[in-house]
């Protein structure tokens, strides 16, 4: 009797040691893994104080020479993108009838593109489907011995039907905006055109030349319409830069059918799919602007205009499309068409229940101690603002969220996803472009809904996403929403584990975090109060002294992302203050598996976010990581002390930094 009772208490003992044991080897599993990763792509022969860059990065681009992404970033999303082929795999598996509504959407839309050979994923497929209007073809595409019938041609109807589609940005831009005095107010804004970007143009007359023989003019022809259509570009250019400075004005469309002798009540009713009424208020940027145009392109031969709407929209289709026919890139198609969808089984098969749990508790947790560090920085007042200017501030920061997905959150979300896509409907003989225009049909026409409906709060909000949007687990911000939202995919190795060391935590997504949180704070967010709406007193805060000395100082390498190269240098201090704070809820003793002093493995891990092999032409919208890390650590003492690193004789350490808050 003693012997068993002492043999149970034994057992009973090991057990508990064994478990303990395995949760402790977990955690360490976790934390060695990650540290490996780290350790794999630091250059050690390059001094840390010099470039550290080099020092933390310096074999990236050796360790994933093999790999198609370029950063932390794309390593997270490849993860991501096998899975759901994981996922798609497993629908493929079931009969018609074991899948829901959704499923079998996503599942067509997939085959579609799995099915469709890379020669036909080409312009003239789209531009055959969508004519300028239901009489006539484009022009390239009219019979022979026909004339094309130009008489039937309207430049403004045939932009509308391409609207329906997403093409914006051809001689006007007409977009849905939230009302920039009242976010709960979504309205109709037209304003010049963007020429900026690359795919905001024509291309040479090279490429555009070749892209007219690619549908079927003749060469001779191709090379005088190229011309044609190249100079009719550069003129609407010229005018759009010569009127570019406008009153933004409310005007009922009447008005402004009657003011610039245009039909946009027409236009709007095309692309709405709805009669509106003719008292129906927009807003218009510069008046002048669109007067002038619609005088310019009545003198204009209307085959040119049309050539040049086509060639416009034939770049926007392909833009928008994958074009290869591979498992991972048909999935990144399905993810930049049908988010919400895709959000929705990712969650349904990958994150259980109690995971779902876990990843909001950790993210919160995260996010409270930045912001509660924010709140502190706010009140020691660098900037000498005024009382009335701090409260705002505060306010904003208290009022701002945080979502786990971007989906809604206090609804059934298998329901919202079902009723979303209820009117979206593919037909069995449908192929790869036909399913692709009925979808950029179908999300212009959500986002064009919104006009008849208040904006959401931010627990019932979800974002219309665009498609660079909806292919990434990158967190943002939405400066008119006061909201971060956190993608499903971030939350795994080596962004984020819930076992491993707080370091590990704060330092990589803990300054993900950060940086967005102060998108809010700095030039471009600080215009907008918690509630999202502009106002007058965020103006008033970057005329302070004091604020232009900390922007001059952090533009002294002048870069044309200044709200991201603040957002960079304010977040890396917010983060590593919130986890070095005395009151910090954070594990901070020195790590067992490491010898590396915890400070050096802050920076070490930061450091991940930017290593990467990219081009600076493939970063949108934000400087190179590698000048960007540099200017993160360049400013921040701590980073300096952390390496020894000698005043104004290491380049990582120059006696000038710059801080904001």
């Amino acid at each position: 009797m003693t012997t068993s009772r002492t043999s149970r208490v034994f057992n009973g003992l090991l057990f508990l040691f064994l478990i303990i044991f395995a949760t402790s080897a977990k955690s360490e599993s976790v934390d060695t893994r990650i540290l490996n990763e780290i350790l794999s792509y630091m250059n050690e022969t390059i001094p840390a104080c010099d470039d550290y860059y080099g020092y933390a990065c310096g074999k990236w681009a050796k360790v994933h020479e093999n790999d198609s992404y370029i950063e932390i970033t794309g390593k997270i999303d490849h993860a991501v993108n096998q899975n759901l082929v994981l996922l798609i795999n497993e629908l493929a598996q079931r009969s018609v009838n074991q899948l829901s509504a959704v499923e079998s959407k996503v599942l067509k839309f997939y085959q579609s593109c799995r099915q469709t050979k890379t020669s036909s994923l080409n312009s003239k497929n789209y531009l055959r489907l969508v004519p300028p209007n239901n009489q006539i073809p484009w022009p390239q595409f009219k019979a022979k011995s026909h004339p094309w019938g130009r008489q039937k041609f309207q430049w403004m109807e045939t932009l509308a039907r391409l609207r329906r589609y997403g093409l914006s940005n051809v001689f006007f831009k007409l977009d849905v905006n939230q009302d920039i005095l009242n976010s709960s107010k979504y309205i109709i804004d037209i304003d010049v055109p963007s020429f900026q970007e690359k795919n905001e143009r024509l291309q040479s007359s090279t490429i555009t030349k070749l892209m007219l023989l690619l549908l079927g003019v003749e060469r001779r022809k191709a090379l005088n319409l190229a011309g044609k259509v190249k100079s009719l570009e550069l003129s609407v250019r010229t005018l759009a830069e010569r009127l570019s400075e406008g009153d933004s004005v409310d005007v009922t469309l009447r008005r402004l059918d009657q003011r610039t002798r245009g039909k946009w009540r027409n236009y709007v009713n095309i692309v709405c799919n709805q009669t509106v009424p003719s008292n129906y208020k927009v807003q218009v940027d510069n008046m002048d602007y669109l007067v002038g145009l619609i005088e310019f392109l009545q003198h204009e031969d209307p085959e040119v205009i049309a050539t040049y709407i086509m060639l416009r929209f034939a770049s926007h289709v392909i833009e928008e499309a994958m074009d290869i026919d591979d498992e991972i890139s048909c999935i990144q198609d399905v993810r930049r068409n049908m988010e919400l969808a895709v959000s929705l089984l990712y969650e349904q098969r990958f994150i259980s229940a109690d995971k779902m749990r876990q990843h909001k508790d950790d993210l919160l947790l995260l996010f409270e101690q930045l912001r509660k560090q924010f709140l502190l920085e706010l009140d020691g007042n660098r900037l000498r603002l005024t009382r009335n200017q701090l409260r705002h501030l505060q306010t904003k920061a208290r009022r701002m969220w945080i979502k786990f997905g971007n989906m809604p959150q206090d609804v059934n979300r298998t329901k919202f996803v079902e009723e979303f896509y209820a009117d979206l409907n593919f037909s069995d003989g449908d192929n790869y472009a036909q399913c692709h225009l009925k979808l950029l049909e179908f999300r212009t026409s959500r986002w064009f809904g919104q006009l008849h409906k208040p904006a959401l709060n931010a627990s019932s909000y979800f974002l219309m996403t665009d498609s660079d949007t909806a292919m990434s687990s990158t967190p943002y911000y939405l400066l008119r929403q006061n909201l971060i939202i956190v993608p499903y995919g971030i939350m795994q190795e080596p962004i984020f584990h819930s076992e491993a060391h707080d370091v590990f935590k704060m330092s990589l997504l803990g300054f993900m975090l950060a940086h967005e949180l102060m998108h809010g704070f700095v030039t471009g967010g600080i215009h907008f109060d918690f509630q999202g709406n502009g106002y007058e007193l965020g103006a008033d805060i970057m005329e302070k002294r004091l604020y232009k000395v900390a922007e001059d100082c952090m533009n002294s390498n002048e870069t044309a992302y200044l709200d991201e190269r603040e957002a960079d240098i304010t977040g890396i201090r917010l983060a590593y203050d919130a986890y070095f704070a005395d009151d910090s809820p954070f594990n901070r003793t020195q790590p067992e598996f490491t010898s590396r002093p915890l400070i050096q493995l802050f920076f070490l891990n930061l450091a991940q976010f930017f290593c990467g092999d990219g081009t600076s032409s493939e970063f949108v919208d934000h400087d190179a990581d590698e000048l960007r890390l540099r200017q993160v650590m360049i400013n921040f003492p701590a980073f300096a002390h952390a390496h020894n690193c000698r005043q104004d004789v290491d380049q990582m350490h120059p006696a000038k930094k710059c801080r904001m808050w």
